[in-house]
């Protein structure tokens, strides 16, 4: 699996934390080389998700209870929306001893811009809206997704 030590899709960066161009995650994801970890909350994903079978969703909330849940002797891609969390997440498992930890750069804005696979819910729940006339929605939990006004 091909990293970097900075990203160059996204700003947000801590150091030490290695980052991996959608293009080279698509094919570890692929081949199964690796497996992304979803960490948005499931409402978010819920909503959109990347339709590979090696990815799972660990919310950023409560990734420190699931990380015995999590294999430290696989490859391991680190997706949110701009790889802001997918970053601070990386960053603690590499703190926790995981060795091969990559945040996916750009995050998942950047994998849909470049027209790779994602399903997405949001146009059947777009009909509530969250009132400032935007596009999102608000998922029956009634909090707001990120990316909203």
């Amino acid at each position: 699996m091909k990293t970097t030590n900075s990203p160059i899709f996204q700003e947000f960066h801590i150091e030490g934390v290695k980052h991996i161009a959608p293009e080279e995650a698509l094919k570890v994801l692929s081949t199964r080389e690796a497996v992304l970890i979803d960490v948005r909350e499931e409402y978010e994903a819920e909503l959109e998700s990347i339709p590979l079978d090696n990815v799972v969703n660990h919310p950023m909330s409560v990734i420190l209870d699931r990380l015995s849940c999590i294999s430290k002797d696989q490859h391991i891609i680190l997706g949110c929306p701009g790889g802001v969390r997918s970053t601070k997440v990386a960053n603690l498992m590499n703190r926790q001893g995981y060795p091969h930890v990559a945040n996916l750069d750009g995050g998942f804005t950047t994998w849909k811009a470049k027209g790779f696979p994602c399903q997405s819910r949001l146009d059947e729940n777009l009909a509530g809206g969250c009132g400032c006339n935007c596009k999102h929605s608000v998922p029956s939990n009634g909090r707001h997704g990120r990316g909203c006004c």
